[in-house]
């Protein structure tokens, strides 16, 4: 007797089928099970109720009895669950007609492996011998199909933020994608072949794929794939001389080896993940000309992991690759389907984290009260390996250190106190003893230098000279061992529990070490706050709040470090000198914004002496964290704005009312590239009314149209001091125009409406209705885009040579490129000449290459 088909009532229908229920799911009832808990049918507390019943018949007994008392709704969810399972079960046990038994046991031998693999969660600091099943505590995370943009900041370990509330407020049911829809049409017209995950530091993308993994080995998810071949490039990093595809994919699945030309020849039911592409020391090199197209040519890994993205190599294989964010530039882009991001926990499954991580309900709800009630705590907890660190604190100090954490480099501070503490409880006597003390600190010291030189070098997982680290009870605290298989022999290697963890260890061996800050950061025009790579942001904040008064006595009453004077001095002498620097020239400021923000001193602020200033935020994806440093610096900074850009930072209505009170302090508001919509635009049109000194506002790209221009010209009738208005590229229409020809010359002298729907002839008939010409509709010789034009300038100047090629990406890809204005040719000589410079002046590699790109375009 089937399920199939019957009319009846579901829970009727299980008890007519309870027998043969019992037959045909004794086979795969803890998979069920684990469906059900997911599907919020079953409770923990079922689930052990029925893990107490010996053998799998009476686990199966015990879910239906207690589906008794859970309604119709359980019921039908069981049977559509069931058949599932039965559907998934017999497609990969039984032989099918074109596939042989040898084929389905080497089938079901790769999934007992990968299930052993991924059957406990991977949690930081897991104690020895210790396991925490993943089923029991994967917390779903927000992911979202889409990209913003491959020009991205370099380091954006807080980027979630804003991005991630945006998206939940906006996404709707077709943009969210579960795990198991990433390779189904749920994300495009067809499945998708080449899928790249983006998320910042810490927010899950790691877990995803060990989610993918259970779910595959389990016969959940992913049944459309024979084999899973899963390639983390820590590892890969490990290779350092040619390699074919074949010696890459043995070297942790041997099981294999048998069957590979098998497996490969149907490539199109292999999965092949790429995890950690920002980890890969040769991430920058992966535009290559060689590639290998068999799965014995051998070449640099390099050029087999190019290959495999390219799909030149394995070309009907899926491929997943997940990113942090400042590398994804560096990926072939061309070759991707489908992007997609993961955004972190909600709320809801922050609290259910702390469920998971306590144990114990009324711990857990004191403990998650403890961090809704700090702004700062309850931000970085959206990413979850964040939430595992605050977690830790929690537990490990019973709460909080008297003073609440108020920077990240606070809470990693207390994270090491803490576990210092745990671990060194019984042999250390409460860390006062000071041999024990002088000990501690060459550990941590000698972890740090580690750390330094790794990160400096772009390793995250290397081995280990020094036995007494490898061997050390704290350090064993704060790193992963694993085993790789080299040819002929096994052996260890290490890295940090987390990336930002290992960045942490090298900022503590910078701020404590006896070293002076020049050996470790270079001096004079080498070391500069503002000019430093990107992929050091994160850094640069640990080591300016580790070189804070704050976090200098934490350290020296906690550890017995000596204060390091001279080197607070001189951090805090180039941090005021830079920021000085980037407010007066308008460069780009966040890093310098964060740096002040960790040292939380008002002496600092007044060391500011400030003749004026301009704030540059462009082309970042701003969070929550990144808002709270730019207020926290114009809290401290009185003067008038002269202007602020915060192009391209995906800014929403929200944030704007945020930001609302410092706007209103600024003389240029620029706003292009954002997509904003009609609310945010009435936060512009509050500005524009309560404004006096606001005269030039840009919002060129944000796709509003003639209903968004509306509510803006409203608002201009009340205070009328705006000179400019900038709306290049939108949805403008004359109509929309036209009713702002009553500000018009004054004070409106200038309305830029390039790009949009307006003709050169209703331009004319605008300008012509009007006392002085101030619409412009196309380009021109007029002296206004030689003002632009040096405004663009000045702005490349005092670009990092990374944030120049991000401008040159917009400046060189618009029509302007192909005007015969002399404008336009001084404007491009004058831009070639310093993309020259820039390239004489410059260290890495690729962007150097991207800078004669540039100038090979602008020289044809």
């Amino acid at each position: 007797m089937t399920l199939a088909g019957t009319p009846e009532p579901c829970l009727h229908n299980l008890r007519v089928c309870r027998v043969s229920l019992v037959d045909k799911l004794e086979f795969h009832i803890d998979s069920l099970i684990d469906v059900l808990i997911t599907k919020e049918v079953l409770t923990r507390d079922d689930q052990e109720e029925i893990q107490y019943e010996k053998g799998p018949r009476k686990k199966v007994r015990k879910v239906l009895d207690i589906l008794e008392g859970k309604g119709e709704e359980a019921a039908r969810i069981f049977i559509s669950a069931s058949r599932y399972l039965e559907a998934s079960n017999v497609k990969t046990g039984d032989q099918s007609s074109n596939q042989s038994s040898e084929y389905q046991k080497i089938i079901a031998k790769h999934k007992a492996v990968l299930k052993h693999r991924s059957e406990c969660m991977l949690y930081y600091n897991t104690r020895h011998g210790e396991k925490i099943p993943f089923c029991e505590h994967y917390v779903n995370l927000l992911i979202v199909k889409g990209h913003y943009n491959l020009e991205i900041k370099r380091h954006e370990v807080l980027t979630f933020g804003q991005q991630r509330i945006s998206l939940q407020h906006k996404a709707t049911e077709q943009r969210l994608i579960k795990p198991s829809q990433l390779f189904s049409s749920k994300t495009g017209k067809n499945p998708a072949k080449k899928i790249l995950v983006t998320g910042v530091a810490g927010i899950g993308k790691t877990v995803l794929v060990q989610k993918i993994l259970y779910d595959f080995s389990n016969h959940k998810e992913h049944q459309s794939f024979d084999f899973i071949i899963h390639l983390t490039f820590r590892d890969l990093n490990l290779v350092s001389k040619p390699v074919s595809l074949r010696e890459l994919i043995l070297r942790k699945n041997g099981h294999l080896a048998k069957h590979l030309d098998t497996i490969t020849e149907n490539d199109a039911k292999l999965l092949i993940i790429l995890d950690g592409f920002d980890e890969f020391k040769h991430y920058r090199a992966c535009d290559v000309d060689i590639f290998l197209t068999d799965l014995d040519e051998k070449g640099e890994v390099v050029e087999v992991v190019s290959s495999l993205m390219l799909g030149e190599l394995l070309t009907g294989a899926s491929v997943l690759i997940t990113s942090r964010p400042m590398a994804v530039s560096h990926i072939p882009i061309q070759s991707i389907d489908c992007f997609v991001v993961i955004t972190g926990f909600s709320t809801v499954e922050i609290h259910d984290f702390f469920q998971h991580f306590f144990q114990d309900e009324e711990l857990a709800n004191k403990m998650f009260n403890i961090v809704v009630a700090n702004e700062l705590l309850l931000t970085l907890c959206y990413i979850p390996a964040f939430c595992h660190i605050v977690c830790s604190i929690l537990k490990e100090s019973n709460g909080l250190y008297q003073s609440n954490p108020r920077t990240m480099t606070d809470i990693y501070v207390q994270y090491l106190l803490a576990l210092v503490k745990s671990h060194t409880n019984d042999r250390i006597e409460s860390l006062k003893n000071v041999k024990h003390q002088e000990h501690l600190q060459e550990i941590l010291l000698n972890l740090g230098r580690l750390a330094y030189q790794k990160l400096m070098n772009q390793e995250t997982l290397f081995y280990i000279s020094n036995d007494e680290i490898a061997r050390c009870v704290i350090a064993s605290t704060f790193m992963d061992k694993t085993s790789v298989q080299e040819p002929s022999y096994t052996e260890d290697v290490y890295s940090f529990t987390h990336l930002t963890i290992q960045e942490f260890f090298a900022a503590l061996y910078c701020a404590m070490a006896d070293v002076p800050l020049s050996e470790t950061l270079g001096s004079g025009s080498e070391y500069s706050i503002e000019s430093l790579p990107g992929n050091l942001d994160l850094f640069m904040r640990f080591l300016s709040g580790l070189l804070s008064e704050r976090s200098q006595e934490l350290l020296c009453k906690n550890i017995g470090f000596q204060k390091q004077k001279d080197k607070m001095q001189c951090f805090r002498l180039k941090l005021v000198s830079d920021t000085q620097a980037s407010c007066e020239k308008g460069g780009y400021l966040l890093t310098q914004l964060h740096c002040i923000f960790e040292q939380q001193d008002v002496l600092l602020m007044q060391e500011l002496k400030l003749q004026s200033l301009r704030i540059n935020l462009s082309d970042v994806t701003l969070s929550t964290m990144d808002y709270n440093a730019v207020k926290h610096f114009l809290n401290e900074v009185h003067l008038t704005i002269s202007e602020v850009d915060l192009t391209g930072t995906n800014i929403n209505a929200e944030s704007l009312r945020d930001l609302e009170s410092y706007l209103l302090r600024c003389e240029r508001i620029w706003l292009g590239e954002n997509s904003l919509d009609l609310e945010a635009i009435k936060v512009v049109a509050d500005i524009l009314q309560a404004s006096d000194i606001l005269k030039e506002l840009g919002l060129g790209w944000t796709d509003i149209g003639d209903e968004h221009l509306s509510v803006l010209t409203n608002a201009l009738k009340v205070k009328q001091t705006l000179k400019e208005l900038w709306m290049e590229g939108n949805r403008i229409t004359f109509a929309g125009l036209s009713p702002l020809r009553v500000f018009t010359p004054s004070p409106l002298e200038r309305v830029v409406a390039i790009w949009n729907n307006v003709t050169d002839d209703e331009g004319e008939r605008l300008n012509s209705l009007c006392s002085e010409p101030c619409f412009t509709v196309s380009f021109t010789e007029d002296s206004m885009w030689t003002d632009w034009a040096n405004w663009v300038l000045q702005r490349c100047e005092v670009s990092s040579s990374e944030k120049l090629v991000t401008i040159l990406y917009k400046v060189c890809d618009i029509s302007v490129c192909r005007l015969e204005s002399q404008w336009a040719k001084s404007f491009y000589i004058s831009l070639t000449k310093l993309i020259k410079a820039r390239i004489e002046q410059c260290l890495e590699e690729d962007v150097r290459q991207k800078l004669e790109k540039f100038e090979k375009i602008l020289s044809t």
